[in-house]
């Protein structure tokens, strides 16, 4: 099939998600930074530009010694991983990791202990000069991993069993824990805490985006939404491994017609009683269809996939401290009336 979308057309509403634990949560992390000698941020490797939260730069990171994890490896080609790597350490950082946190054998979580300890050791500590232990806070947007990085960095260095909590969906840590050691030699902490989005996401792109990745919850932005986004970025990168799944013959992009073949293809049908026909009317269930195709897209059962166009990719976007500042205040005013 040919004539596939050049573009995805508008999205009709913004795609926001602030709820106010986020603002409390990153309150609790600037209050906690006087107790940390390293900051670790982690990003999904699917999205290696727009899944940056721009504010981490001057809210929480400021002269600290500073690690880049990009979580999700799995998910991308050798290739990509290649061209992220290049662009991160010409315009972010040299401390960079990519994890895989689903492999207790990863090659990345590894490397983790040993370049904390280092980058701690060759910095100055200010008040915390002369502390045996050492602490580093681990931030990031929602979903990207955070709780289940330090469950398997504390696992391959303790030998311990998990010590957090994790789930599939966004939002499940809520506040900032108490510290979770994770190596004893050195005496290594590290501080787990909420995923901070900005209040406002202003490109509408960024946003679909980060709610494909499960930035957002999958109720807030749409099924149908967010797998439309899929079918669109699968077809723009030729990747049609999801035919199969859907029992099509080709190519498709029309995400209903492509849901309503695959809740055929699957016999995912609703019955619904009909005023009109004798018996029950049979109806796609496009809800179920949609939830289906965006969890094996995320599995990478269509294939790898990045969604930044890390070959197009010029600078990272920055955001002033007054334009932060501004939108914080406008949400604690909103919720506290």
């Amino acid at each position: 099939m040919s004539g596939f979308r050049e573009t995805f057309g508008v999205i009709s509403r913004n795609l926001n998600w602030y709820p106010k634990h986020m603002n409390t949560g990153l309150k609790q992390m600037q209050a906690k930074l006087r107790s940390v000698d390293c900051v670790l941020e982690i990003h999904d490797a699917r999205v290696p530009l727009s899944g940056r939260n721009p504010n981490f730069s001057h809210l929480l990171v400021g002269e600290k010694p500073h690690i880049v994890v990009l979580n999700k490896v799995d998910l991308i080609s050798s290739e990509s991983k290649r061209k992220i790597k290049d662009i991160y350490e010409k315009t972010v950082t040299k401390n960079l990791i990519f994890t895989n946190c689903k492999n207790d054998q990863d090659s990345g979580v590894k490397k983790i202990v040993p370049m904390i300890r280092d980058l701690i050791e060759n910095s100055n500590r200010y008040h915390r000069t002369g502390m045996d232990e050492y602490n580093a806070m681990v931030i990031g947007i929602p979903n990207v991993g955070k709780s289940s990085f330090i469950n398997i960095t504390r696992a391959k260095n303790l030998k311990k069993a998990t010590a957090l909590k994790v789930a599939p969906s966004a939002g499940v840590t809520k506040m900032v824990h108490m510290r979770v050691k994770i190596s004893t030699n050195p005496l290594i902490y590290l501080f787990d805490t909420p995923g901070i989005l900005t209040p406002r996401v202003p490109d509408p792109t960024a946003a679909i985006k980060l709610a494909v990745c499960g930035g957002f919850p999958d109720h807030d932005v749409g099924l149908m939404l967010i797998a439309d986004y899929i079918l669109f970025t699968l077809n723009k990168q030729k990747k049609f491994r999801y035919t199969s799944f859907l029992g099509l013959e080709e190519p498709c992009d029309c995400i209903t017609t492509a849901l309503t073949k695959g809740a055929i293809h699957t016999n995912r049908m609703l019955n619904l009683k009909s005023y009109i026909a004798t018996g029950p009317v049979k109806k796609p269930d496009f809800d179920l269809m949609a939830k289906m195709f965006i969890d094996k897209f995320r599995k990478a059962e269509f294939g790898k996939v990045v969604l930044d166009d890390i070959d197009q990719f010029t600078q990272f976007e920055e955001v002033s401290d007054d334009i932060d500042l501004k939108e914080n205040e406008v949400f604690e005013r909103s919720t506290n009336t």
